[in-house]
């Protein structure tokens, strides 16, 4: 549960550099950021601002994007350069993929639309001054373990992390939380039904895919400044988590934390207007599928009579159509999650669906649901509101060894060709 009080004291000892080149928002976010930071350092630009980062450590960088003499995407990048770990929010009035895409290269957090509303500022913030928080706890624990050598599971239920303790390829220790996670009550319990804990692991690009605790242990310890996530479902709900470890002395034995960055992941994954997985999202899935090898297909949807609608009812019709459609698509999540069906938010008036081949019934069930919404409220007494949704789909059948730059361009020549 997210309080002001538990925030001021995960902030306590966090310092923030702001950049923002509008005095007026400057000031003003300032005066919000001190309720809560004791140390918030100023700066007007890029070039400022990179110049006080290299003279000082900050635990949170907040930036705007469009500045002058150096914008932030640029001084993101450099400082990238000194920490890869950095914590950095972006503020901006803009929402451009291009934009979005070069902070996702670049590791940005959070990103954060002008102009602010202070309960989702205070959400970011949250999330990362108690990331910061517990990493500062985990290190202090993770250190009293190395050095007494305690790793009883009293100390291990202590920590706000799920931990877990490899020693020789075997999982030896675990506590509370990572039960919790992965829906076992006891070690005992996991020992009978996995022997290692990637099994928990789901498959999917850019994090951890190996098959046994030594080649885990093997990776982080090759790979030891590289970010290390993975996916761990419970009850069809996926979470990621961002893994670190400690290696005990000279033993082939190493401490193994579970941080939630499920949040934070899903800033950078999830439309924020209909809440469904993005472009990129959708991307990373395809990429996936394809760099294993697999069959699959990718459906696409549209709404033919858009058109028809907005000029019965204005343009601003256009954002209810996305938001009525996605909540179709998430009043089936649990379903089409058992199926294995991943769906995004493709763009205005586009969603995507990927599945297996078998699935095709799921798909039109989705269509036939879809085409039951109608244009405005039902109680609407205009005749208008006896419009309904028409959607059409196609399908797009993808073979193994399909190169991803093609089947991108065909599902956009798709989506264009559908309507037409």
């Amino acid at each position: 549960m997210i309080t002001i009080s538990k925030l001021k004291e995960y902030a306590k000892d966090i310092k923030v550099l702001y950049v923002e080149d509008e005095k007026g928002i400057r000031d003003e976010i300032h005066d919000f950021l001190s309720r809560f930071f004791p140390v918030i350092e100023l700066a007007e630009n890029g070039i400022e601002g990179l110049e006080k980062y290299q003279n000082e450590s900050y635990e949170i960088v907040i930036t705007d994007i469009n500045m002058p003499k150096m914008n932030g995407i640029d001084m993101i990048h450099e400082i990238r350069q000194i920490n890869e770990e950095q914590k950095i929010v972006v503020t901006s009035a803009y929402n451009e993929p291009e934009y979005l895409m070069k902070l996702i290269e670049d590791g940005v957090d959070s990103f954060v639309l002008k102009p602010f509303n202070n309960k989702k500022f205070l959400v970011v913030l949250y999330k990362i001054c108690e990331f910061i928080y517990n990493k500062k706890q985990q290190h202090i624990l993770q250190k009293h373990i190395i050095e007494k050598a305690a790793e009883t599971q009293t100390i291990l239920d202590m920590v706000e992390h799920a931990i877990i303790v490899i020693d020789k390829g075997d999982i030896t220790h675990a506590n509370q939380h990572f039960f919790e996670i992965s829906g076992y009550n006891s070690l005992e319990n996991l020992h009978q039904k996995i022997k290692h804990v990637t099994t928990l692991f789901e498959r999917h690009k850019g994090y951890i895919d190996v098959n046994s605790n030594e080649e885990l242990t093997q990776l982080l310890q090759s790979h030891d400044k590289e970010l290390h996530k993975v996916i761990i479902k419970k009850e069809l709900e996926g979470k990621v988590y961002l893994l670190k470890y400690k290696k005990v002395d000279e033993e082939d034995k190493y401490v193994i934390s579970f941080t939630d960055i499920t949040d934070e992941e899903q800033l950078v994954n999830i439309n924020m207007k209909t809440g469904l997985s993005n472009i990129y999202a959708a991307t990373a899935d395809i990429e996936y599928r394809i760099d294993n090898n697999l069959s699959f297909v990718v459906d696409i949807i549209r709404i033919e009579n858009i058109e028809q609608i907005v000029k019965w009812h204005g343009k601003d019709i256009r954002g209810i159509v996305d938001e009525k459609v996605a909540q179709v698509f998430k009043r089936e999540k649990k379903r089409l999650a058992e199926h294995g069906v991943f769906v995004s938010y493709y763009g205005h008036n586009k969603f995507l669906l990927i599945r297996k081949k078998q699935m095709q019934g799921v798909v039109e069930g989705i269509v036939n649901k879809i085409s039951l919404i109608t244009a405005v409220e039902e109680d609407s007494v205009s005749e208008k509101a006896n419009i309904l949704y028409k959607p059409v789909y196609m399908s797009i059948e993808i073979q193994p060894g399909a190169n991803i730059d093609n089947v991108i361009k065909s599902i956009d020549e798709n989506f264009e060709n559908i309507l037409t």
